[in-house]
């Protein structure tokens, strides 16, 4: 298989932990579910419903502190599933994510830094915000 056509998924292998806090946040989308999960694994738990196209937990995932809100729901959901990227476009935006590294900029902020395509080439960032009860949720359009 050519180098570019390659099959892996994203990181979206989520450990049973995780899974479970998946299952249990897809239910009724209530943050506390978050509540003590590492950045990684809310960014994780963001990927993994990308990849399913869950996009309403998706949208849950995002931060519900009003200065950060880029859009809403309803706006969200007129969002067309062309535009939201296919599995190979996923896999490669996030390919190396489990390899990244948390950096936190300040007291309710930080992103994940990767290296989707190698060392030598530029990071990526996937940037998260801490709610109002401290529990980390996506940025949106985290990607930088």
């Amino acid at each position: 298989m050519p180098e570019d056509q390659v099959s892996e998924q994203p990181a979206t292998d989520l450990n049973t932990s995780e899974q479970n806090v998946y299952t249990a946040f897809e239910k009724d989308l209530d943050t506390q579910h978050l509540a003590g999960l590492s950045p990684m694994s809310v960014a994780k738990l963001y990927i993994h419903a990308s990849y399913s196209g869950n996009y309403e937990v998706v949208y849950a995932l995002y931060t519900d502190r009003k200065e950060y809100v880029h859009w809403s729901k309803e706006e969200d959901q007129a969002i067309l599933e062309s535009d939201r990227g296919t599995p190979e476009q996923l896999t490669q935006q996030y390919r190396n994510f489990e390899d990244g590294r948390f950096l936190q900029t300040s007291k309710i902020e930080g992103y994940i830094e990767y290296y989707p395509k190698s060392e030598s080439e530029s990071p990526s960032g996937f940037q998260l915000i801490k709610n109002e009860d401290g529990i980390w949720q996506v940025a949106f359009m985290p990607i930088q």
